[in-house]
């Protein structure tokens, strides 16, 4: 039998049984919520790259009202021509300006970090909009998939 001071330490103390089921309910939680963050950021990444991708035309649209034709070929040339004044006088820009961690070497990065494509009838030739220009990102896995599966287009 035991005292009554060593019968209340049992009592109030846990066991390694316990406390290993503890843990792991907590990591069956955390993996769980993890999972949950994580299709959250993708979507949150595709939708940053579509609203982009959305500003970019009404960019492109006035730029190509005002000059009477669409920004040439290739996105350096498209961030250049929509923010860098050329002394022209129909340019009534910047129609759209640009953060520097948004850039790389001049080009327009997507969520993922790889560049926008963009194809004008300006020195290029678009494949799906043939009188005016494409543009699109790859997606998340940076490859071309002919603006199918996760490549984020403007068609």
């Amino acid at each position: 039998m035991c005292s009554r001071t060593t019968c209340w330490k049992r009592l109030r103390a846990f066991t390694l049984v316990e406390l290993l089921v503890v843990i792991a309910i907590l990591g069956i939680l955390m993996s769980l919520v993890m999972a949950g963050a994580q299709a959250a950021r993708r979507r949150a990444a595709v939708t940053k790259a579509k609203a982009t991708i959305s500003a970019l035309e009404t960019a492109i649209a006035n730029y190509e009202g005002d000059m009477g034709e669409y920004p040439a070929t290739g996105t350096a040339t498209l961030v250049a021509a929509l923010q860098d004044d050329p002394e022209d006088v129909h340019w009534n820009g910047p129609y759209m300006e640009f953060k520097q961690d948004e850039l790389s070497e001049d080009e327009l990065l997507d969520p993922w970090g790889h560049p926008y494509v963009y194809i004008s009838v300006n020195g290029g030739a678009p494949e799906h909009r043939k009188k005016s220009y494409d543009l699109y990102s790859y997606g998340p896995n940076g490859t071309d998939d002919s603006g199918a599966n996760d490549d984020i287009v403007n068609w």
